[in-house]
Protein backbone atom coordinates (compact mmCIF):
# COMPACT_ATOMS: atom_id res chain seq x y z
CA UNK A 1 0.00 0.00 0.00
CA UNK A 2 1.44 3.34 -1.09
CA UNK A 3 2.07 5.77 1.76
CA UNK A 4 0.84 9.34 1.64
CA UNK A 5 3.47 11.56 3.25
CA UNK A 6 1.98 14.41 5.28
CA UNK A 7 4.00 17.10 7.03
CA UNK A 8 2.33 19.14 9.77
CA UNK A 9 3.70 22.49 10.93
CA UNK A 10 2.72 23.37 14.48
CA UNK A 11 2.43 21.32 17.65
CA UNK A 12 -0.51 22.98 19.36
CA UNK A 13 -4.02 21.58 19.67
CA UNK A 14 -4.66 21.92 15.92
CA UNK A 15 -1.49 20.16 14.73
CA UNK A 16 -1.48 17.35 17.29
CA UNK A 17 -5.20 16.59 16.87
CA UNK A 18 -4.71 16.38 13.10
CA UNK A 19 -1.57 14.28 13.49
CA UNK A 20 -3.44 11.82 15.69
CA UNK A 21 -6.42 11.52 13.32
CA UNK A 22 -4.12 11.06 10.32
CA UNK A 23 -2.16 8.36 12.16
CA UNK A 24 -5.32 6.25 12.34
CA UNK A 25 -4.99 5.62 8.59
CA UNK A 26 -2.66 2.74 7.76
CA UNK A 27 -1.30 4.41 4.63
CA UNK A 28 -0.44 7.74 6.30
CA UNK A 29 3.18 8.68 6.96
CA UNK A 30 2.87 11.63 9.32
CA UNK A 31 5.61 13.97 10.53
CA UNK A 32 4.91 16.92 12.85
CA UNK A 33 7.28 19.86 13.35
CA UNK A 34 7.12 22.11 16.42
CA UNK A 35 9.62 24.92 16.86
CA UNK A 36 9.44 24.75 20.67
CA UNK A 37 7.68 22.20 22.87
CA UNK A 38 4.34 20.54 22.21
CA UNK A 39 1.41 22.70 23.30
CA UNK A 40 3.61 25.58 24.48
CA UNK A 41 2.43 28.38 22.16
CA UNK A 42 -0.96 30.07 22.28
CA UNK A 43 -2.49 26.67 23.08
CA UNK A 44 -0.83 26.88 26.50
CA UNK A 45 -2.70 30.13 27.18
CA UNK A 46 -6.11 28.75 26.24
CA UNK A 47 -8.83 28.84 28.88
CA UNK A 48 -9.84 25.37 27.65
CA UNK A 49 -13.57 25.74 28.22
CA UNK A 50 -15.73 23.21 26.38
CA UNK A 51 -19.21 24.22 27.47
CA UNK A 52 -22.17 22.08 26.47
CA UNK A 53 -24.22 25.17 25.64
CA UNK A 54 -23.20 28.78 25.13
CA UNK A 55 -22.77 31.21 22.25
CA UNK A 56 -19.12 30.34 21.52
CA UNK A 57 -20.21 28.02 18.70
CA UNK A 58 -23.51 28.09 16.84
CA UNK A 59 -25.94 25.32 17.69
CA UNK A 60 -25.83 24.13 14.09
CA UNK A 61 -22.34 22.85 14.96
CA UNK A 62 -23.50 20.98 18.04
CA UNK A 63 -21.93 17.74 16.78
CA UNK A 64 -18.55 19.52 16.66
CA UNK A 65 -18.89 20.57 20.29
CA UNK A 66 -20.04 17.10 21.36
CA UNK A 67 -17.29 15.25 19.51
CA UNK A 68 -14.59 17.39 21.12
CA UNK A 69 -16.07 17.08 24.61
CA UNK A 70 -16.52 13.32 24.38
CA UNK A 71 -13.06 12.83 22.84
CA UNK A 72 -11.51 14.46 25.89
CA UNK A 73 -13.70 12.53 28.32
CA UNK A 74 -12.57 9.31 26.63
CA UNK A 75 -8.91 10.37 26.96
CA UNK A 76 -9.46 11.14 30.63
CA UNK A 77 -11.04 7.73 31.24
CA UNK A 78 -8.11 6.02 29.51
CA UNK A 79 -5.51 8.01 31.45
CA UNK A 80 -6.49 10.19 34.37
CA UNK A 81 -4.98 13.66 34.06
CA UNK A 82 -4.30 13.37 30.33
CA UNK A 83 -6.63 16.29 29.55
CA UNK A 84 -6.50 18.23 32.84
CA UNK A 85 -10.29 18.12 33.10
CA UNK A 86 -11.77 20.19 35.93
CA UNK A 87 -15.47 19.37 36.19
CA UNK A 88 -16.81 22.64 37.55
CA UNK A 89 -19.97 22.86 35.49
CA UNK A 90 -21.01 25.96 33.54
CA UNK A 91 -23.42 28.80 34.27
CA UNK A 92 -24.44 30.79 31.18
CA UNK A 93 -26.01 34.14 32.04
CA UNK A 94 -29.03 34.90 29.87
CA UNK A 95 -29.01 38.61 29.14
CA UNK A 96 -31.57 38.82 26.31
CA UNK A 97 -34.25 36.83 24.54
CA UNK A 98 -31.76 36.04 21.77
CA UNK A 99 -29.31 34.52 24.26
CA UNK A 100 -32.24 32.73 25.90
CA UNK A 101 -33.19 31.01 22.63
CA UNK A 102 -29.58 29.93 22.02
CA UNK A 103 -29.21 28.54 25.53
CA UNK A 104 -32.55 26.73 25.55
CA UNK A 105 -31.72 25.01 22.25
CA UNK A 106 -28.27 24.09 23.55
CA UNK A 107 -29.76 22.64 26.72
CA UNK A 108 -32.18 20.50 24.70
CA UNK A 109 -29.29 19.19 22.58
CA UNK A 110 -27.20 18.42 25.67
CA UNK A 111 -30.04 16.58 27.36
CA UNK A 112 -30.76 14.58 24.19
CA UNK A 113 -27.10 13.46 24.29
CA UNK A 114 -27.51 12.27 27.88
CA UNK A 115 -26.05 15.23 29.78
CA UNK A 116 -27.57 17.40 32.49
CA UNK A 117 -28.85 20.81 31.58
CA UNK A 118 -31.51 23.19 32.80
CA UNK A 119 -32.69 26.73 32.30
CA UNK A 120 -33.10 28.41 35.69
CA UNK A 121 -35.24 31.50 36.19
CA UNK A 122 -35.35 31.25 39.99
CA UNK A 123 -32.94 34.05 40.90
CA UNK A 124 -32.38 32.71 44.44
CA UNK A 125 -31.26 29.37 43.03
CA UNK A 126 -28.85 31.06 40.63
CA UNK A 127 -27.36 32.93 43.62
CA UNK A 128 -26.87 29.62 45.43
CA UNK A 129 -24.84 28.30 42.50
CA UNK A 130 -22.78 31.49 42.21
CA UNK A 131 -23.19 33.83 45.22
CA UNK A 132 -21.08 36.60 43.64
CA UNK A 133 -23.43 37.14 40.67
CA UNK A 134 -25.92 40.01 40.29
CA UNK A 135 -29.19 38.41 39.16
CA UNK A 136 -31.08 41.67 38.64
CA UNK A 137 -29.77 42.22 35.11
CA UNK A 138 -30.37 38.71 33.73
CA UNK A 139 -33.47 36.81 32.64
CA UNK A 140 -32.12 33.54 33.96
CA UNK A 141 -29.21 31.17 33.47
CA UNK A 142 -28.44 27.92 31.71
CA UNK A 143 -26.71 25.47 34.00
CA UNK A 144 -25.02 22.09 33.75
CA UNK A 145 -22.85 20.21 36.21
CA UNK A 146 -21.34 17.94 33.56
CA UNK A 147 -18.76 20.10 31.80
CA UNK A 148 -15.95 22.43 32.82
CA UNK A 149 -12.57 23.16 31.35
CA UNK A 150 -9.53 21.29 30.06
CA UNK A 151 -5.79 21.91 29.72
CA UNK A 152 -4.75 22.51 26.09
CA UNK A 153 -1.10 21.64 26.69
CA UNK A 154 -1.97 18.31 28.31
CA UNK A 155 -4.36 17.46 25.47
CA UNK A 156 -1.77 18.36 22.83
CA UNK A 157 0.83 16.14 24.47
CA UNK A 158 -1.67 13.29 24.75
CA UNK A 159 -2.55 13.58 21.07
CA UNK A 160 1.16 13.68 20.18
CA UNK A 161 1.85 10.51 22.19
CA UNK A 162 -1.07 8.71 20.59
CA UNK A 163 0.16 9.78 17.16
CA UNK A 164 3.64 8.42 17.91
CA UNK A 165 2.19 5.15 19.15
CA UNK A 166 0.59 4.80 15.70
CA UNK A 167 3.93 5.38 13.96
CA UNK A 168 3.86 9.15 13.57
CA UNK A 169 7.04 11.19 14.02
CA UNK A 170 7.24 14.33 16.17
CA UNK A 171 10.12 16.80 15.96
CA UNK A 172 10.28 19.39 18.73
CA UNK A 173 12.65 22.38 18.91
CA UNK A 174 12.64 22.17 15.10
CA UNK A 175 11.53 25.37 13.35
CA UNK A 176 10.33 25.16 9.77
CA UNK A 177 12.11 27.94 7.89
CA UNK A 178 10.89 27.28 4.35
CA UNK A 179 7.97 25.64 2.59
CA UNK A 180 9.37 24.23 -0.64
CA UNK A 181 7.07 25.03 -3.58
CA UNK A 182 7.90 23.56 -6.98
CA UNK A 183 5.75 24.01 -10.06
CA UNK A 184 2.99 25.63 -8.01
CA UNK A 185 2.88 22.68 -5.60
CA UNK A 186 4.06 22.37 -2.01
CA UNK A 187 6.65 19.59 -2.11
CA UNK A 188 8.12 19.68 1.40
CA UNK A 189 9.71 21.82 4.09
CA UNK A 190 13.16 22.86 5.19
CA UNK A 191 13.97 23.05 8.87
CA UNK A 192 16.57 25.11 10.68
CA UNK A 193 19.96 23.72 9.77
CA UNK A 194 18.92 23.16 6.16
CA UNK A 195 17.39 19.66 6.39
CA UNK A 196 14.89 18.99 3.60
CA UNK A 197 11.78 16.88 4.23
CA UNK A 198 9.70 15.88 1.20
CA UNK A 199 5.92 15.45 1.49
CA UNK A 200 2.83 14.91 -0.62
CA UNK A 201 0.89 17.35 1.55
CA UNK A 202 2.00 20.13 3.90
CA UNK A 203 -0.55 21.24 6.52
CA UNK A 204 -0.24 24.59 8.26
CA UNK A 205 -1.51 24.28 11.84
CA UNK A 206 0.34 27.29 13.24
CA UNK A 207 -2.65 29.37 14.40
CA UNK A 208 -1.59 33.01 14.91
CA UNK A 209 1.69 32.24 13.12
CA UNK A 210 -0.08 31.15 9.92
CA UNK A 211 0.17 34.61 8.36
CA UNK A 212 3.95 34.20 8.50
CA UNK A 213 4.00 30.52 7.57
CA UNK A 214 1.66 31.20 4.67
CA UNK A 215 4.10 33.69 3.20
CA UNK A 216 6.67 30.88 3.02
CA UNK A 217 4.34 29.22 0.53
CA UNK A 218 3.54 32.51 -1.24
CA UNK A 219 0.05 32.83 0.25
CA UNK A 220 -1.59 35.66 2.18
CA UNK A 221 -3.60 33.89 4.89
CA UNK A 222 -6.50 36.26 5.75
CA UNK A 223 -6.50 36.16 9.52
CA UNK A 224 -6.28 38.84 12.19
CA UNK A 225 -4.89 38.56 15.66
CA UNK A 226 -7.32 39.47 18.40
CA UNK A 227 -6.03 40.03 21.89
CA UNK A 228 -6.72 37.38 24.50
CA UNK A 229 -5.99 39.37 27.64
CA UNK A 230 -6.39 37.19 30.72
CA UNK A 231 -6.39 38.38 34.32
CA UNK A 232 -6.07 36.25 37.44
CA UNK A 233 -7.96 37.62 40.41
CA UNK A 234 -7.75 36.68 44.08
CA UNK A 235 -11.37 36.75 45.27
CA UNK A 236 -12.39 38.39 48.54
CA UNK A 237 -11.65 35.99 51.38
CA UNK A 238 -8.82 34.47 49.28
CA UNK A 239 -10.55 31.08 49.01
CA UNK A 240 -14.04 30.20 47.79
CA UNK A 241 -16.09 27.77 49.87
CA UNK A 242 -18.01 26.51 46.83
CA UNK A 243 -17.27 25.29 43.30
CA UNK A 244 -16.97 28.33 41.04
CA UNK A 245 -18.48 27.23 37.70
CA UNK A 246 -17.32 28.41 34.30
CA UNK A 247 -19.28 31.66 34.03
CA UNK A 248 -20.29 32.83 30.57
CA UNK A 249 -21.56 36.25 29.58
CA UNK A 250 -21.70 37.48 25.96
CA UNK A 251 -18.83 39.92 26.61
CA UNK A 252 -16.60 37.93 28.98
CA UNK A 253 -16.12 34.62 30.75
CA UNK A 254 -14.57 33.53 34.03
CA UNK A 255 -13.47 30.28 35.63
CA UNK A 256 -11.56 29.11 38.64
CA UNK A 257 -7.80 28.68 38.43
CA UNK A 258 -6.70 27.07 41.67
CA UNK A 259 -7.69 29.55 44.38
CA UNK A 260 -7.90 32.40 41.86
CA UNK A 261 -10.43 33.44 39.22
CA UNK A 262 -9.39 33.64 35.55
CA UNK A 263 -11.32 36.27 33.56
CA UNK A 264 -11.07 37.18 29.88
CA UNK A 265 -12.95 39.12 27.20
CA UNK A 266 -14.97 36.92 24.84
CA UNK A 267 -13.38 36.49 21.41
CA UNK A 268 -16.74 37.00 19.66
CA UNK A 269 -17.04 40.45 21.25
CA UNK A 270 -13.77 41.60 19.66
CA UNK A 271 -14.00 44.24 16.92
CA UNK A 272 -11.65 43.42 14.04
CA UNK A 273 -11.77 47.06 12.92
CA UNK A 274 -10.64 48.36 16.31
CA UNK A 275 -6.82 48.52 16.44
CA UNK A 276 -6.96 48.06 20.21
CA UNK A 277 -8.75 44.72 19.72
CA UNK A 278 -7.21 43.38 16.54
CA UNK A 279 -4.23 43.63 14.21
CA UNK A 280 -1.63 41.53 12.44
CA UNK A 281 1.15 41.23 14.96
CA UNK A 282 4.13 38.95 15.55
CA UNK A 283 3.21 36.19 18.05
CA UNK A 284 6.92 35.51 18.69
CA UNK A 285 7.05 38.83 20.52
CA UNK A 286 4.40 37.84 23.06
CA UNK A 287 5.76 38.02 26.62
CA UNK A 288 5.33 34.98 28.85
CA UNK A 289 3.40 37.10 31.35
CA UNK A 290 2.04 40.63 31.36
CA UNK A 291 1.75 42.69 28.19
CA UNK A 292 -1.89 43.51 28.85
CA UNK A 293 -3.56 46.87 28.15
CA UNK A 294 -5.25 49.08 30.73
CA UNK A 295 -8.31 49.22 28.46
CA UNK A 296 -9.07 45.54 28.95
CA UNK A 297 -8.81 45.46 32.72
CA UNK A 298 -10.97 48.59 32.90
CA UNK A 299 -13.50 46.96 30.58
CA UNK A 300 -13.58 43.75 32.61
CA UNK A 301 -13.96 45.56 35.93
CA UNK A 302 -16.87 47.51 34.43
CA UNK A 303 -18.42 44.20 33.40
CA UNK A 304 -17.85 42.73 36.85
CA UNK A 305 -19.34 45.80 38.54
CA UNK A 306 -22.51 45.22 36.52
CA UNK A 307 -22.61 41.42 36.44
CA UNK A 308 -20.47 39.86 39.19
CA UNK A 309 -20.04 42.62 41.77
CA UNK A 310 -18.74 40.13 44.31
CA UNK A 311 -15.51 39.98 42.31
CA UNK A 312 -14.89 43.73 42.16
CA UNK A 313 -13.04 43.71 45.48
CA UNK A 314 -10.67 41.04 44.16
CA UNK A 315 -6.96 41.63 43.98
CA UNK A 316 -5.13 41.36 40.66
CA UNK A 317 -2.62 38.51 40.98
CA UNK A 318 -1.19 38.34 37.45
CA UNK A 319 -2.05 38.69 33.79
CA UNK A 320 -0.92 37.59 30.36
CA UNK A 321 -1.51 38.41 26.72
CA UNK A 322 -2.08 35.95 23.92
CA UNK A 323 -3.35 36.23 20.34
CA UNK A 324 -6.25 34.45 18.73
CA UNK A 325 -6.25 33.79 14.98
CA UNK A 326 -9.55 35.14 13.63
CA UNK A 327 -10.87 35.27 10.06
CA UNK A 328 -13.47 37.93 9.35
CA UNK A 329 -16.37 35.54 10.04
CA UNK A 330 -14.77 34.02 13.16
CA UNK A 331 -14.80 30.51 11.66
CA UNK A 332 -11.73 28.31 11.02
CA UNK A 333 -9.86 28.06 7.72
CA UNK A 334 -9.65 24.45 6.65
CA UNK A 335 -8.56 22.57 3.56
CA UNK A 336 -7.12 23.36 0.17
CA UNK A 337 -5.52 26.63 -0.85
CA UNK A 338 -4.44 28.07 -4.23
CA UNK A 339 -1.07 26.39 -3.58
CA UNK A 340 -1.53 22.74 -4.51
CA UNK A 341 -0.59 20.46 -1.63
CA UNK A 342 -0.52 23.31 0.94
CA UNK A 343 -3.45 22.84 3.32
CA UNK A 344 -4.69 25.05 6.15
CA UNK A 345 -6.00 24.06 9.58
CA UNK A 346 -5.95 27.43 11.30
CA UNK A 347 -8.13 30.33 12.42
CA UNK A 348 -9.83 28.58 15.34
CA UNK A 349 -9.68 31.78 17.34
CA UNK A 350 -10.94 31.22 20.87
CA UNK A 351 -12.52 27.88 19.96
CA UNK A 352 -9.54 25.65 19.20
CA UNK A 353 -10.15 23.31 22.14
CA UNK A 354 -13.79 22.92 21.09
CA UNK A 355 -13.40 22.63 17.33
CA UNK A 356 -10.05 20.97 16.65
CA UNK A 357 -11.04 17.31 17.27
CA UNK A 358 -14.00 17.24 14.86
CA UNK A 359 -12.31 19.49 12.30
CA UNK A 360 -9.18 17.31 12.39
CA UNK A 361 -11.23 14.13 12.04
CA UNK A 362 -12.88 15.49 8.89
CA UNK A 363 -9.71 17.04 7.47
CA UNK A 364 -7.82 13.77 7.92
CA UNK A 365 -10.52 11.99 5.95
CA UNK A 366 -10.23 14.59 3.19
CA UNK A 367 -6.44 14.35 3.04
CA UNK A 368 -6.36 10.55 3.04
CA UNK A 369 -9.50 9.73 1.05
CA UNK A 370 -10.38 12.90 -0.82
CA UNK A 371 -13.78 12.94 0.89
CA UNK A 372 -15.24 16.27 1.95
CA UNK A 373 -17.88 16.85 4.63
CA UNK A 374 -20.46 19.59 5.26
CA UNK A 375 -18.20 20.93 8.02
CA UNK A 376 -15.23 21.23 5.67
CA UNK A 377 -17.41 22.91 3.07
CA UNK A 378 -18.63 25.47 5.62
CA UNK A 379 -15.13 26.19 6.93
CA UNK A 380 -13.22 25.90 3.66
CA UNK A 381 -10.53 28.49 3.00
CA UNK A 382 -11.96 28.97 -0.50
CA UNK A 383 -14.97 30.85 0.97
CA UNK A 384 -12.66 33.80 1.70
CA UNK A 385 -10.28 33.33 -1.20
CA UNK A 386 -13.21 33.46 -3.61
CA UNK A 387 -14.43 36.74 -2.11
CA UNK A 388 -10.99 38.28 -2.29
CA UNK A 389 -10.58 37.34 -5.94
CA UNK A 390 -13.98 38.67 -7.02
Amino acid sequence: MKKLRVGIIGGGISGTALGYHLSLYGNAEVVLFEKNAIGCGTTSKSAGTVCLFDDSLRNRYWDVRLYGFESYLKMEREEKGSTGFDKTGTLVAVTSEEVEATVETGIALAKAAGYQGEYITDKDRIKKILPLIDVENILGAGYTQDDGYFDGTMISNTYARKMQQKGGVVYTMTPVVEIVVSGGKAAGVKTAGGTMHLFDRVVDCTGPWSRFTGKMAGLDVPIWHTKAEAFFLSPPGKKLNYVFPVLKYPAFYALRAGDNIFICKSHLSMDLDNPMHAGQWDPDKLPATGGTDDYFIEFLFEQMQKSVPGLVASGLVSSWLSYRAEPRDFLPLLGETPIDGYILATGYGGNGIIEAPAASRDLAKFIMRGESTPLLEDWAFKRLWGKERS
